[in-house]
């Protein structure tokens, strides 16, 4: 046990431990319970009330000599004892309030951590982290239709979107904007909130359960030879960049995106190739495409747009200095023009089924087939990562088709000449004899 003196501001600061001691105690001699630790040396001078409770010995400490003055010390002791004496237990209390108060302070940090991952974060988030390996156009593209169809919910907390909103929200998108796209909404924020369940940033995706707002059937649109005539010339009169675009995309049946947004730098117009990256294709691989001599003639009759008096690395751009947009006024424009040409040419001829720029894609890919072209050339010709070229065959078959892909398309290329200088009036379809490898 230590010395036992009446605590005071004077006899505290008169405290000294003997040289031969780490520390000692002294208990004030009127106040049961309240010590003052001295500590060798020049050492602090620490209060404390002492108190048992259940047969056990417990201290509170009440404060630094110093910091705190002996008769506010002493005031806590005397409050810590009337709680002893009403048989509260002042440590435990203490504890349970420090913990309540970490418990308030993560409830605090987790309500705003809640409010600031807000629906356009997570968005950012999806399309930062778990779409860095897919097209650039790709990450740009679908973010952007994300917040335009969640408009009214962007700066909501992501976690308070739930079952009804997401239903509401595709209601919403097939109303203004048609199925397919209330379908596409569905598809990618079914795989955005899924994402950030993975992460355990939510806890539940709103989009799993919600009905699919339209069915949908696979097409199936392939353009007859006099169709494709009637398109080729049609887009002849849509002018600058459109009458260009439309018929690469004929020539060399690539996706529209990575048409409209074609480099110079891609082009090797000597070589006749266009290379295409891997951050530009849509399933993220590189693609050496074969230009025939048409598109090469189409090429490089275009000119090189300047913007803020530096040219655009851009083949296709517009004043903003940007790729063109507005496919679907594009493709209006197109049909209306192949309805005109077709009543032009056969007043009597039923109207043409609607078909959509992706038709064109497929339709090269059937034209590539009746020309005799081998399944694995043309889909090496599309990037089309799937039949042929998939599963271990498309790990371990490492062949580019290089010269498989240009006699296909000089093929299709003389083929889509030949309908155009005919206008579509016959003429046989030449089969191509393929040297394989």
């Amino acid at each position: 046990m230590g010395e036992r003196v009446r605590l005071t501001d004077a006899t505290v600061a008169a405290l000294r431990c003997p040289p031969n001691r780490k520390d000692m105690t002294v208990a004030d001699a009127s106040l049961p319970g309240f010590w003052c630790r001295v500590g060798g040396g020049a050492g602090s001078k620490v209060f404390l009330y002492r108190y048992k409770r259940d047969g056990r010995s417990h201290r509170v400490v009440l404060g630094t000599f110093g910091q705190i003055t002996t008769a506010a010390a002493r005031r806590k002791a005397e409050g810590l004892r009337g709680q002893v004496v009403d048989a509260r237990d002042p440590l435990a209390e203490r504890r349970a309030a420090r913990a309540a108060a970490r418990a308030a302070e993560a409830v605090s940090k987790a309500e705003a951590a809640r409010a600031a991952f807000t629906v356009r974060t997570l968005i950012q988030g999806w399309s930062d982290h778990h779409l860095a390996e897919r097209s650039a156009s790709y990450r740009t593209r679908v973010p952007r239709e994300m917040r335009a169809a969640l408009a009214g919910w962007l700066d909501a907390p992501a976690a308070d979107f739930g079952h009804a909103d997401a239903v509401r929200a595709l209601d919403d998108a097939k109303a203004s904007r048609g199925p397919v796209a209330a379908n596409r909404l569905q598809a990618v924020a079914r795989a955005c909130w899924g994402w950030a369940c993975k992460r355990g940033t939510l806890a539940a995706n709103p989009w799993q359960a919600t009905p699919k707002p339209s069915r949908e059937v696979s097409r199936d649109r392939v353009l007859s030879d006099a169709e494709l005539t009637l398109v080729w010339h049609a887009a002849g009169t849509l002018g600058h960049p459109w009458t260009p675009i439309i018929r690469l995309m004929i020539l060399t049946g690539q996706r529209r995106g990575e048409v409209a947004e074609l480099r110079w730098a891609e082009l090797d117009l000597d070589g006749a190739t266009w290379n295409l990256p891997a951050a530009r294709a849509k399933n993220g691989r590189a693609n050496a495409i074969p230009l025939p001599p048409p598109a090469v003639a189409t090429l490089r009759a275009l000119p090189r747009v300047q913007v803020d008096e530096e040219p655009s690395p851009l083949v296709f751009c517009n004043a903003r200095g940007t790729a063109p947009s507005g496919f679907g006024r594009a493709v209006e424009r197109l049909t209306s023009a192949v309805a005109k040409a077709r009543i032009e040419a056969a007043p009597d001829a039923p109207p043409i089924a609607p078909f959509t720029l992706h038709d064109l894609r497929r339709t090269v890919a059937t034209g590539l087939q009746r020309l005799g072209v081998r399944l694995e050339v043309t889909e090496a010709v599309l990037n089309h990562v799937s039949g042929s070229r998939s599963g271990i065959v498309g790990v371990y078959q490492r062949h580019g088709w290089d010269r498989e892909k240009r006699t296909a398309l000089d093929a299709w290329a003389g083929h889509v000449e030949t309908l155009a200088d005919r206008s579509g009036q016959g003429g046989n379809v030449m089969a191509l004899r393929e040297r394989r490898a």
